[in-house]
């Protein structure tokens, strides 16, 4: 499906909570709120799989292991990623809800564009018509602040 359609559906659940999003695709009458619908099942099922895995202790043992990686690296790229996923560990730490389902809200809800299959169709006199079969990718990122 074409990102365009996608985007009209996924501009009607940014920023609501997850939960009231679900019911609210449920009630739409297009093909495109179905896909949307699970890939937020997916991104709930997501965050209840970390809340569950994370344990607090475990968690503060593994950014005090990051910040000393960051402490020893002279590569760049490795001290970002290192430091990005130290500030994702400190986060759930300073969430009071800690992802919990009833408290997660759609921070963020984008449909872009993907590839773009070809085809053609025969035309008038030999020539040939394009056939463009669009894709989409849709992204749902979760929060509970």
């Amino acid at each position: 499906m074409s990102a365009q359609k996608m985007r009209e559906i996924v501009r009607q659940i940014q920023g609501l909570p997850a939960l009231q999003a679900q019911a609210t695709l449920a009630v739409v009458p297009r093909k495109g709120a179905r896909i949307v619908s699970q890939t937020l099942a997916a991104a709930i099922a997501n965050a209840e799989h970390i809340r569950s895995e994370w344990k607090p202790a475990e968690l503060q043992q593994k950014i005090s292991d990051l910040q000393g990686l960051i402490d020893n690296t002279g590569n760049h790229k490795r001290r970002n990623k290192y430091t990005a996923e130290m500030e994702k560990y400190k986060s759930f730490l300073d969430s009071e809800a800690r992802l919990e389902p009833e408290s997660l809200r759609v921070k963020e809800a984008v449909a872009g564009s993907s590839v773009i299959m070809r085809r053609f169709t025969p035309k008038a006199r030999g020539s040939a018509g394009p056939i463009l079969k669009r894709h989409c990718n849709i992204r749902i990122v979760l929060s509970d602040q």
